[in-house]
């Protein structure tokens, strides 16, 4: 299902606006506890709002998907959320990304308690119906041919990229694979690997009184038990591959493989792939090849950790025109120490929305005319709750690792991790009739 995502795009240039400022506002107070099933909980109270947004962050994402399962994943989202909250509901609303899967409620002071009974509901797992399955299955469908058509086959192109690497499948079936999925299999698929509660993480912000809430929570949400697992580790092959999927669209995906968060060559990655993403941005020949063209950290399988590239090429566009694009920008920054401080001004901008959320007070000063208070609330702890769901533990060490980064840091691990030999490419293009599966 689709997410509000102007909203959450105009929200986060809100918050970093906000967070970059000099001044330091007061942050909401952040509670954190952990329920006796392992569940963690973030709550960002906001004083006299009369709004709460619920958020619940699993670890099943499209990365991660089984062999012939492409986009199973997805297909568990669209069935969770209708299996307690109508279609064309505005209160509910979910997304499947490569590392990660979120459940959203967006409700009041009034009617929290539905929202988080609705979560209980969702995480326990409500039994899926063969009408919701054939609903749900078009609509999965319908979002992949919209987004070739738009050029931002991102996220599916990530589906396809793990079903070739982490499966050594020359076909990636993302449309097939959900067509094919029988009821009582994408059931047990969702009761094997949705609720991995003690990688799961629930974040509530809003107007709701913190004494009420704890309770209430322990209750709902305390006494869910789960025996999901997060998939097992395979064995990569991590090379260069020439893929079909069934999707009308051509995409490219590069990736080297790095270190994970909680090591030191880590956050000189993350600051310099947010300084080749605003380079590929920026690029005005490379937009008239490809859509938006990402770049990051955030490509996590069961096996590890991955810097990438991706981009979706527009007719007329060859990958090896689009592939020399995105190398000489990388020759660039392993090579220009302006890239190198410019990383490590981002690494310090990074560590401040780490450590703590902006002032809601700040935020409302600076936001866009039109976005309401329950739309700015609610993004926030989106925003928030990503990185307590990404990093955990590891988030103030990161945070003052990324504080402390240098120009010399990131030449480092740029020279040492990305360099062009180490990057294997995926190509993905439409499968003849004939061929696909």
């Amino acid at each position: 299902m689709k997410s509000p995502k102007t909203y959450v795009l105009i929200a986060v240039g809100v918050l970093a606006a906000v967070n970059s400022c000099s001044a330091k506002p007061a942050a909401p107070k952040v509670e954190r506890l952990t329920l006796d099933n392992g569940l963690r909980v973030v709550v960002l109270p906001v004083a006299g709002s009369k709004h709460v947004s619920i958020f619940t962050f699993l670890p099943m994402g499209l990365a991660a998907d089984g062999p012939g399962q492409a986009q199973w994943s997805h297909l568990v989202e669209h069935l969770v959320i209708r299996s307690t909250i109508p279609a064309g509901s505005r209160q509910a609303n979910a997304e499947t990304l490569p590392d990660h899967m979120r459940l959203d409620f967006y409700g009041s002071v009034d009617n929290w308690r539905e929202g988080l009974s609705h979560h209980a509901r969702w995480l326990a797992g409500v039994p899926f119906g063969r009408k919701s399955l054939a609903a749900e299955k078009a609509n999965v469908l319908t979002e992949c041919d919209a987004v070739a058509r738009n050029f931002a086959t991102h996220k599916f192109a990530m589906a396809a990229w793990a079903q070739g690497c982490r499966h050594a499948s020359k076909h990636a079936a993302l449309k097939a694979d959900v067509t094919r999925a029988r009821l009582e299999q994408i059931q047990r698929y969702r009761d094997n690997h949705l609720a991995v509660l003690p990688k799961a993480l629930v974040c509530v912000v809003g107007g709701v009184n913190i004494k009420t809430l704890k309770p209430a929570v322990a209750k709902r949400l305390g006494t869910i038990r789960s025996s999901a697992k997060a998939p097992e580790p395979v064995k990569l092959e991590h090379a260069d591959r020439d893929m079909t999927w069934d999707l009308d669209a051509r995409h490219l995906v590069l990736t080297w493989p790095i270190p994970s968060l909680d090591q030191p060559d880590h956050p000189a990655l993350m600051a310099a792939g947010g300084v080749l993403a605003q380079r590929l941005l920026g690029d005005t020949e490379l937009k008239k090849m490809t859509g938006v063209a990402l770049a990051g950290t955030d490509l996590v399988t069961p096996e590890g950790s991955f810097f990438y590239v991706s981009a979706c090429l527009r007719p007329g566009a060859s990958f090896d025109e689009v592939s020399k694009k995105i190398h000489s920008h990388l020759q660039q920054i392993r090579a220009q120490p302006a890239d190198w401080n410019a990383a490590a001004m981002l690494g310090r901008q990074l560590a401040t929305t780490l450590r703590q959320p902006p002032d809601i007070a700040a935020i409302r000063d600076r936001a866009p005319t039109g976005i309401s208070a329950a739309m700015m609330e609610g993004n926030l702890g989106l925003q928030w709750g990503m990185q307590e769901f990404r990093y955990g533990a590891h988030r103030q060490v990161l945070a003052g690792r990324l504080a402390a980064l240098n120009a010399q840091q990131v030449q480092k691990a740029v020279n040492t991790h990305l360099a062009e030999h180490k990057c294997a490419r995926c190509t993905l293009r439409p499968a003849e009739p004939t061929k696909q599966k």
